[in-house]
């Protein structure tokens, strides 16, 4: 278990757009792909993108369109406070 959190650390970690996807998803809670990519300016088809990275590692989730993360994503996005 701790080997997988210190991947998905690294995967999120080496993507500033993964990292800032995580962080807004983490204070701002459930969100649409397009409300991302308008809140954190980054463009809708790479928000769509990452959020499918994210979901293949059960990071994230979605529901009727609608994203949040996972026990395993609040984890991550809790060490990732602990590190800046």
């Amino acid at each position: 278990m701790a080997e997988d959190l210190a991947a998905n650390m690294g995967f999120i970690m080496g993507n500033k757009q993964r990292e800032r996807i995580v962080q807004v998803l983490g204070s701002k809670g459930k969100m649409a792909a397009d409300r991302i990519a308008k809140v954190e300016h980054i463009p809708a088809p790479a928000v769509k993108k990452i959020l499918a990275e994210l979901g293949q590692r059960m990071i994230v989730s979605e529901n009727d369109g609608v994203w949040s993360l996972t026990e395993t994503g609040l984890e991550i996005e809790k060490e990732m406070k602990k590190r800046t």
